[in-house]
């Protein structure tokens, strides 16, 4: 059994909405992002031990030229063997990642941490899980779409998007927000267009990835 694991309920829906009951695929949603993201899949690991995991998500382009909804391959949280059984044909991104601590907001930022990491891309949870894995004796592929580019400012503060405290979205924090800075709406409005292209671009991806993982894997036994 493969396990793709996400954060967060948003990002899973679109794979969800398309997956086949007949593929022997748990898809995990941990329900918190960032740090909280790896004792939230370690629990689910003592449940129910996959033979790999998928870990799928969002993430920040860090360097020029990604485009929004690129698949993002993270060569250095992904197991070399699972990379190499992913279709030669994808049209897919493969190179480093890097895990920070808060959504970066401005593309000062992105621009700083890619020059300085030479990272193409920037999410909350990759390593956190990634390490769990490594714990658990699991092989992991990180995949992810980019859902705000190099050029693109987060509209809001990362702490009204994603409460520090909780690992979650507080829909009734962004309300507020929104209500005491109108004019940020129309950014906001765009922000959840493009996760929305991110999360279908994600899906597809993994309609493509998964199977060609569970071929693998039946070809190894």
């Amino acid at each position: 059994m493969i396990a793709t694991v996400f954060a967060l309920e948003f990002e899973s829906a679109g794979f969800q909405a398309m997956q086949s009951r007949q593929l022997c695929v748990s898809v995990w949603t941990l329900g918190v992002a960032g740090r909280r993201s790896g004792p939230a899949l370690r629990r689910m690991i003592e449940k129910a031990r996959p033979e790999a995991i998928v870990s799928a998500g969002f993430s920040g382009a860090l360097q020029p030229g990604l485009e929004l909804g690129t698949i993002v391959v993270g060569e250095n949280f992904s197991d070399p063997q699972i990379v190499r059984a992913i279709p030669p044909h994808c049209d897919f991104r493969a190179g480093p990642t890097i895990t920070v601590p808060e959504i970066l907001e401005t593309v000062a930022a992105k621009k700083t941490l890619g020059e300085s990491s030479r990272a193409l891309a920037v999410d909350l949870e990759s390593e956190h899980l990634y390490r769990v894995c490594l714990d658990a004796g699991i092989p992991m592929l990180s995949v992810r779409a980019i859902s705000d580019t190099l050029e693109q400012e987060i509209p809001l503060p990362g702490s009204v998007l994603l409460d520090p405290a909780t690992g979650r979205p507080d829909p009734v924090a962004i309300f507020h927000h929104l209500f005491k800075h109108p004019s940020q709406a129309p950014q906001f409005a765009k922000l959840v267009g493009n996760a929305r292209v991110a999360r279908q671009k994600l899906a597809t991806a993994l309609g493509i990835i998964v199977p060609a993982l569970l071929k693998s894997n039946s070809g190894n036994r």
